[in-house]
């Protein structure tokens, strides 16, 4: 297997892969090229058979971890794992190499590891998905009991305040920039823990490159403007190879106004079901 140290060189042929093998929400090459933050820097795994895996080096760490899921059949993807295992642990200064895998297939790969001299140590910890079924979501009609406290406060926003939604490649930079930064600052940070599940560390570089990128490989980046003011970024993308799935990616807001976060959510959710999709992935989270 092939260790690429500047995949930005082999873009096309990156995309090629994702387009041919990726399935879950974070195969995007744009997610791929700003993931690389807190000092960590990307590198792709280029198998012979065209399969690949994304990854990001953290040299101080002595780490390299992948960005989802192989880029390769199911059937090979434990094969590819161990190919890039051994690459990274040869070719780079590396004494672990994080996997992201789903349950069923983790189970496989750790006994693979292991008769295979590497040692697997217990998961980090486990990401939960919210996932929207846009056939059965009724929040644009709010009905009923169930809805009343939402209904409640996207009345009382739109009554209260002038909204416009726009594009966000529309905005000036530093205006989204800033929307990020006030979305930074006003979070309750309280580190990184090893398993995550009390942490509430704001990882934000990836938005702001997000943003220099101009929101290349989104299919919607939106911005509601709020009596006059740029408050809220959501983007997202199709999810390849799915049957008419969106992973919602990126969704903060400056916290300016009361209902702010939930009003942007919603007006996300609409113009999904407008257009269409089937299921929109709203991205993972420790279970708190």
């Amino acid at each position: 297997m092939e260790l690429v140290l500047e995949p930005e060189k082999s873009g096309e042929e990156i995309k090629r892969c994702i387009s041919q093998f990726g399935y879950t929400p974070e195969h995007n090459y744009s997610y791929f090229l700003t993931n690389a933050e807190f000092g960590a820097k990307n590198v792709f795994l280029r198998s012979n058979k065209g399969y690949g895996v994304l990854a990001a080096y953290r040299e101080k760490a002595a780490e390299v971890a992948m960005i989802s899921e192989a880029l390769a059949p199911r059937g090979e993807q434990v094969e590819v794992l161990h190919d890039a295992l051994d690459t990274c642990f040869s070719k780079l200064s590396v004494q672990k190499f994080v996997v992201e895998q789903d349950d069923a297939l983790m189970k496989k790969t750790l006994k693979e590891f292991g008769n295979n001299g590497y040692r697997a140590l217990p998961p980090r910890y486990s990401l939960y998905w919210p996932l929207f079924d846009m056939e059965k979501w009724d929040g644009n009609d709010m009905p009923g009991e169930d809805w009343k406290k939402l209904r409640n406060i996207r009345n009382r926003f739109y009554n209260e305040h002038s909204v416009e939604v726009v594009n966000s490649k529309s905005v000036d930079k530093e205006q989204l920039k800033k929307i990020v930064h006030d979305w930074v600052e006003r979070r309750k940070l309280m580190g990184l823990g090893a398993n995550r599940k009390d942490s509430n560390l704001a990882y934000y570089e990836r938005y702001v490159s997000m943003i220099e990128l101009g929101f290349e490989g989104t299919k919607f980046a939106k911005t509601m403007v709020v009596d006059g003011e740029p408050c809220t970024v959501t983007a997202g993308w199709e999810i390849p190879n799915s049957d008419g799935a969106y992973y919602s990616a990126i969704g903060i807001s400056n916290y300016g106004f009361e209902g702010l976060s939930e009003i942007a959510n919603l007006d996300d959710l609409y113009r999904l079901k407008e257009n269409g999709y089937s299921t929109v992935d709203f991205g993972g989270s420790p279970m708190p």
